[in-house]
């Protein structure tokens, strides 16, 4: 910083921060669909899909990533490659827990 010797006339803003970039104009709004936290794609699998077949591509991606696993020798791809089986398996086990919760929903509704 320039300000070895305490005179303060010799400060400058610029000295301890960068200048940052912003955009001039309106802003674009985003669509609400990609505001949300993903849940309106999750919703619309809910509705457009059934367990069976989410169920039939999610272990399709876990059999690929078992063949990927063999096919690798370096640990780092290994353990990048049990990280993406632990979040599919994870994905698996919440839409199991969506559509009985949909299924006792629906059953709720027509009583």
């Amino acid at each position: 910083m320039a300000n070895k010797g305490g005179n303060l006339q010799s400060f400058k803003i610029a000295d301890t921060r960068k200048p940052t970039v912003q955009r001039r104009g309106p802003q674009k709004a985003e669509p609400e669909e990609e505001r949300s936290l993903g849940f309106a794609r999750i919703e619309r699998i809910l509705e457009n899909e059934t367990h069976d077949t989410i169920n039939a591509k999610l272990t399709d991606i876990l059999d690929g990533l078992a063949t990927f696993d063999e096919d690798k020798k370096a640990q780092k791809d290994k353990v990048a490659v049990k990280k993406a089986m632990i979040a599919v398996e994870r994905a698996a086990d919440l839409m199991e827990y969506l559509f009985q919760t949909k299924a006792e929903l629906e059953k709720q509704g027509t009583k």
